[in-house]
């Protein structure tokens, strides 16, 4: 557990000049502990109505996680916030303290400014692929309970200099024993990625996380977000594999195309995790 002190000595104050990151959900900053550790601190928009004590135990759940694809998260702070002038809007703050990884996010290099060219060439991109994959399967079947992401995106993966990815963000983990599903009323995660079973009746399971990975397969592929409102509203890379155009879906600054059964074998594995039946 560290303690807002420290957290503050690391970033500078919260300065804005150490903000690597902002979603909805909280502010990313970088930092420096007093041991020269290099960490990535999040600070929580609000404690998503959690008492201390389940965030606590939530915490220290994940903090035992270990996977060379899942960023490791380090420990937490909470504190009461009325002694911290910045913070003078919040009752209390919630912070988590993940290790630093230097290379970025896939959505970065993915729709960011990269050149005519893509670093990420397409035996980079299936690495990514499965070390997602692989990230996902210890968390939903190398842990008990198993923990279910719920915000899976472009942007919650992390990148270090040989581009190995790194599945972060788990502020909206959910902890659910085997063979069980929970019911939330307030459904999270990211517009685009979210399976429409868990947004239409909040039922979270583990295949909730598979349809957000199926969407981001294609998005790796694709090099298109999943969400674009220059382009017609229908499932465009769906009818372009039906009319045998698998080609035609691949991300334009791709430097090198793949052979053709590569390709189809990616695409459908893509298809089967958003196919409409979940199971």
């Amino acid at each position: 557990m560290f303690s807002l002190q420290e957290l503050e000595a690391a970033t500078n104050g919260f300065g804005p000049e150490n903000v690597v990151g902002q979603g909805g959900d909280g502010i990313v900053y970088h930092g420096v502990l007093g041991n020269d550790t290099q960490v990535a601190v999040k600070n929580l928009v609000n404690d998503r109505g959690q008492a201390e004590k389940e965030f606590k135990v939530e915490v220290e759940t994940i903090v035992r996680v270990r996977h060379k694809n899942l960023v490791r998260l380090l420990g937490y702070c909470a504190e009461g916030a009325c002694r911290y002038p910045a913070f003078a809007s919040l009752n209390f703050l919630w912070m988590l303290v993940y290790e630093y990884v230097n290379n970025g996010n896939l959505e970065q290099w993915l729709h960011g400014d990269v050149g005519p060219f893509s670093p990420l060439t397409w035996e980079i991109s299936i690495n990514i692929i499965l070390g997602i994959a692989k990230g996902l399967t210890y968390l939903h079947e190398g842990l008990e309970p198993k923990v279910i992401h719920r915000d899976l995106k472009s942007s919650s993966i992390l990148l270090d200099k040989q581009w190995n990815p790194k599945v972060s963000d788990f502020g909206l983990t959910k902890l659910i024993g085997s063979e069980r599903s929970y019911t939330t009323t307030c459904v999270m995660g990211a517009f685009g990625y979210v399976a429409p079973e868990y947004a239409s009746t909040g039922m979270l399971n583990d295949r909730c996380d598979v349809y957000s990975f199926g969407v981001l397969i294609m998005e790796i592929i694709s090099g298109r977000k999943p969400v674009d409102y220059n382009w017609p509203a229908e499932e465009w890379l769906k009818k372009m594999v039906s009319s045998r155009n698998s080609e035609g879906v691949l991300d334009p600054k791709l430097p090198r195309k793949p052979a053709t059964k590569t390709l189809k074998r990616a695409l459908l594995v893509a298809l089967c995790c958003v196919d409409p039946n979940a199971q």
